[in-house]
Protein backbone atom coordinates (compact mmCIF):
# COMPACT_ATOMS: atom_id res chain seq x y z
CA UNK A 1 0.00 0.00 0.00
CA UNK A 2 2.81 2.43 0.85
CA UNK A 3 4.47 1.93 -2.53
CA UNK A 4 1.17 2.48 -4.33
CA UNK A 5 0.65 5.68 -2.31
CA UNK A 6 4.14 6.88 -3.25
CA UNK A 7 3.45 6.31 -6.94
CA UNK A 8 0.11 8.10 -6.69
CA UNK A 9 1.72 11.05 -4.90
CA UNK A 10 4.47 11.29 -7.53
CA UNK A 11 1.96 11.19 -10.38
CA UNK A 12 -0.20 13.87 -8.75
CA UNK A 13 2.85 16.10 -8.24
CA UNK A 14 3.87 15.63 -11.87
CA UNK A 15 0.42 16.72 -13.02
CA UNK A 16 0.65 19.83 -10.85
CA UNK A 17 4.04 20.69 -12.36
CA UNK A 18 2.63 20.30 -15.87
CA UNK A 19 -0.30 22.62 -15.11
CA UNK A 20 2.02 25.21 -13.62
CA UNK A 21 4.38 25.01 -16.58
CA UNK A 22 1.60 25.41 -19.10
CA UNK A 23 0.41 28.56 -17.31
CA UNK A 24 3.91 29.99 -17.00
CA UNK A 25 4.94 29.19 -20.54
CA UNK A 26 1.73 30.77 -21.77
CA UNK A 27 2.81 33.92 -19.94
CA UNK A 28 6.29 33.68 -21.55
CA UNK A 29 7.92 32.84 -18.24
CA UNK A 30 10.62 30.71 -19.87
CA UNK A 31 12.83 33.76 -20.26
CA UNK A 32 16.60 33.45 -20.84
CA UNK A 33 17.42 34.48 -17.25
CA UNK A 34 19.04 31.24 -16.12
CA UNK A 35 20.67 29.56 -13.12
CA UNK A 36 19.03 31.63 -10.37
CA UNK A 37 17.46 28.75 -8.48
CA UNK A 38 20.16 26.19 -9.26
CA UNK A 39 22.92 28.31 -7.78
CA UNK A 40 20.87 29.37 -4.76
CA UNK A 41 19.54 25.93 -3.87
CA UNK A 42 22.72 23.97 -4.40
CA UNK A 43 25.20 26.55 -3.22
CA UNK A 44 26.64 26.79 -6.72
CA UNK A 45 27.96 23.24 -6.41
CA UNK A 46 25.47 21.44 -8.65
CA UNK A 47 27.90 20.76 -11.46
CA UNK A 48 28.26 17.46 -13.28
CA UNK A 49 30.20 15.04 -11.10
CA UNK A 50 30.61 11.41 -10.22
CA UNK A 51 29.60 12.35 -6.67
CA UNK A 52 25.95 11.96 -5.80
CA UNK A 53 23.76 14.61 -4.22
CA UNK A 54 20.04 14.45 -3.50
CA UNK A 55 18.23 17.32 -1.80
CA UNK A 56 14.51 17.26 -1.09
CA UNK A 57 12.70 20.41 -2.22
CA UNK A 58 9.10 21.59 -2.23
CA UNK A 59 6.86 21.44 -5.27
CA UNK A 60 6.93 25.26 -5.70
CA UNK A 61 10.74 25.12 -5.55
CA UNK A 62 10.71 22.38 -8.18
CA UNK A 63 8.55 24.48 -10.50
CA UNK A 64 10.81 27.50 -9.93
CA UNK A 65 13.91 25.45 -10.74
CA UNK A 66 12.34 24.15 -13.95
CA UNK A 67 11.33 27.65 -15.04
CA UNK A 68 14.66 29.30 -14.27
CA UNK A 69 17.15 26.52 -15.01
CA UNK A 70 15.66 23.70 -17.08
CA UNK A 71 16.75 23.14 -20.66
CA UNK A 72 14.15 25.00 -22.79
CA UNK A 73 14.08 22.35 -25.55
CA UNK A 74 13.45 19.64 -22.97
CA UNK A 75 10.62 21.64 -21.37
CA UNK A 76 8.96 22.35 -24.72
CA UNK A 77 9.19 18.68 -25.71
CA UNK A 78 7.58 17.59 -22.45
CA UNK A 79 4.76 20.09 -22.89
CA UNK A 80 4.22 18.91 -26.46
CA UNK A 81 4.46 15.16 -25.93
CA UNK A 82 4.52 14.10 -22.26
CA UNK A 83 6.86 13.38 -19.39
CA UNK A 84 10.28 11.75 -19.35
CA UNK A 85 10.89 9.58 -16.27
CA UNK A 86 13.54 8.05 -14.07
CA UNK A 87 13.05 5.62 -11.23
CA UNK A 88 14.15 7.24 -7.97
CA UNK A 89 14.13 6.28 -4.31
CA UNK A 90 12.27 9.39 -3.15
CA UNK A 91 8.53 10.04 -3.48
CA UNK A 92 8.85 13.82 -3.05
CA UNK A 93 10.45 16.38 -5.39
CA UNK A 94 14.24 16.44 -5.32
CA UNK A 95 17.14 18.46 -6.67
CA UNK A 96 19.74 15.86 -7.60
CA UNK A 97 23.08 14.97 -9.08
CA UNK A 98 23.04 11.21 -9.42
CA UNK A 99 26.32 9.29 -9.72
CA UNK A 100 27.20 8.17 -13.23
CA UNK A 101 26.71 4.42 -13.36
CA UNK A 102 26.40 3.25 -16.96
CA UNK A 103 29.98 1.97 -16.95
CA UNK A 104 29.26 -0.14 -13.86
CA UNK A 105 28.36 -3.83 -14.38
CA UNK A 106 26.17 -3.54 -11.28
CA UNK A 107 23.72 -1.16 -12.95
CA UNK A 108 22.22 -3.77 -15.27
CA UNK A 109 23.83 -6.69 -13.44
CA UNK A 110 25.72 -7.28 -16.68
CA UNK A 111 29.36 -6.92 -17.66
CA UNK A 112 28.19 -6.90 -21.29
CA UNK A 113 26.08 -3.81 -20.62
CA UNK A 114 29.06 -1.95 -19.18
CA UNK A 115 31.16 -2.96 -22.18
CA UNK A 116 28.42 -1.83 -24.54
CA UNK A 117 28.29 1.68 -23.07
CA UNK A 118 32.07 1.95 -23.18
CA UNK A 119 31.97 0.87 -26.82
CA UNK A 120 29.25 3.41 -27.57
CA UNK A 121 31.38 6.20 -26.14
CA UNK A 122 34.42 4.98 -28.06
CA UNK A 123 32.46 5.03 -31.32
CA UNK A 124 31.21 8.56 -30.62
CA UNK A 125 34.65 9.77 -29.55
CA UNK A 126 36.26 8.33 -32.68
CA UNK A 127 34.20 10.58 -34.95
CA UNK A 128 34.12 13.46 -32.46
CA UNK A 129 30.34 13.35 -32.45
CA UNK A 130 28.45 16.00 -30.49
CA UNK A 131 26.19 15.12 -27.59
CA UNK A 132 26.41 13.23 -24.32
CA UNK A 133 28.69 10.34 -23.42
CA UNK A 134 27.53 7.44 -21.27
CA UNK A 135 30.48 7.90 -18.92
CA UNK A 136 29.00 11.23 -17.78
CA UNK A 137 25.32 10.81 -18.53
CA UNK A 138 22.11 9.17 -17.40
CA UNK A 139 19.23 7.39 -19.06
CA UNK A 140 15.59 8.38 -18.78
CA UNK A 141 12.55 6.94 -20.49
CA UNK A 142 9.21 8.27 -21.71
CA UNK A 143 7.40 5.37 -20.08
CA UNK A 144 6.40 5.53 -16.42
CA UNK A 145 6.03 1.76 -16.07
CA UNK A 146 9.53 1.16 -17.40
CA UNK A 147 10.96 3.79 -15.03
CA UNK A 148 9.07 2.26 -12.10
CA UNK A 149 11.21 -0.88 -12.44
CA UNK A 150 14.04 1.21 -10.96
CA UNK A 151 12.09 2.94 -8.17
CA UNK A 152 9.33 5.51 -7.94
CA UNK A 153 8.68 6.86 -11.45
CA UNK A 154 9.40 10.59 -11.32
CA UNK A 155 9.40 13.09 -14.16
CA UNK A 156 12.95 14.29 -14.77
CA UNK A 157 13.94 17.86 -15.66
CA UNK A 158 17.62 18.48 -16.50
CA UNK A 159 19.01 21.79 -15.24
CA UNK A 160 21.78 24.01 -16.54
CA UNK A 161 23.88 23.07 -19.55
CA UNK A 162 22.20 20.01 -21.07
CA UNK A 163 22.78 17.76 -24.05
CA UNK A 164 20.80 14.67 -25.00
CA UNK A 165 20.66 11.91 -27.59
CA UNK A 166 18.15 9.27 -28.58
CA UNK A 167 17.65 6.70 -31.28
CA UNK A 168 17.07 3.11 -30.17
CA UNK A 169 13.86 2.38 -28.28
CA UNK A 170 16.14 1.24 -25.45
CA UNK A 171 19.89 1.53 -25.18
CA UNK A 172 20.20 -1.72 -23.25
CA UNK A 173 19.60 -4.53 -23.94
CA UNK A 174 20.84 -3.48 -27.35
CA UNK A 175 19.36 -4.75 -30.60
CA UNK A 176 22.51 -3.90 -32.55
CA UNK A 177 26.15 -3.14 -31.86
CA UNK A 178 27.32 0.12 -30.35
CA UNK A 179 28.81 1.43 -33.61
CA UNK A 180 25.46 1.23 -35.37
CA UNK A 181 23.70 2.91 -32.45
CA UNK A 182 26.27 5.71 -32.49
CA UNK A 183 25.53 6.35 -36.17
CA UNK A 184 21.77 6.47 -35.61
CA UNK A 185 21.63 8.86 -32.66
CA UNK A 186 19.73 12.13 -32.92
CA UNK A 187 21.43 14.77 -30.80
CA UNK A 188 19.70 17.77 -29.20
CA UNK A 189 16.72 17.55 -31.52
CA UNK A 190 13.39 15.79 -31.93
CA UNK A 191 12.92 14.92 -28.26
CA UNK A 192 9.14 15.19 -28.60
CA UNK A 193 9.27 12.35 -31.17
CA UNK A 194 11.26 10.23 -28.72
CA UNK A 195 8.68 10.90 -26.02
CA UNK A 196 5.75 10.01 -28.29
CA UNK A 197 7.47 6.72 -29.11
CA UNK A 198 8.04 5.95 -25.42
CA UNK A 199 11.78 5.67 -25.97
CA UNK A 200 14.88 6.17 -23.87
CA UNK A 201 17.03 9.28 -23.92
CA UNK A 202 20.67 9.59 -22.89
CA UNK A 203 21.27 12.98 -21.30
CA UNK A 204 24.00 14.92 -19.54
CA UNK A 205 23.33 17.96 -17.39
CA UNK A 206 24.59 19.93 -14.41
CA UNK A 207 21.81 18.77 -12.09
CA UNK A 208 18.17 17.74 -12.36
CA UNK A 209 14.83 18.06 -10.67
CA UNK A 210 12.76 14.90 -10.17
CA UNK A 211 9.06 15.25 -9.41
Amino acid sequence: MARAHDKSTSAASARLVMRALLLLVGAQALAPSRRKFLVAAAGGAASASTDGMVQQITLPEAVKAIITDANPDWVRAVIQAGFVYRGVAEARPTLRRDPYDLYSPATYNSARAATYFRSLDAALDKVKAPGPRARKAHLAVANAEAAAQWGTAASIWPLGATTYAWGPAVFWPANTDAKNVAKSLRVDEGLADCIRNGGEVLYACEAAVAV
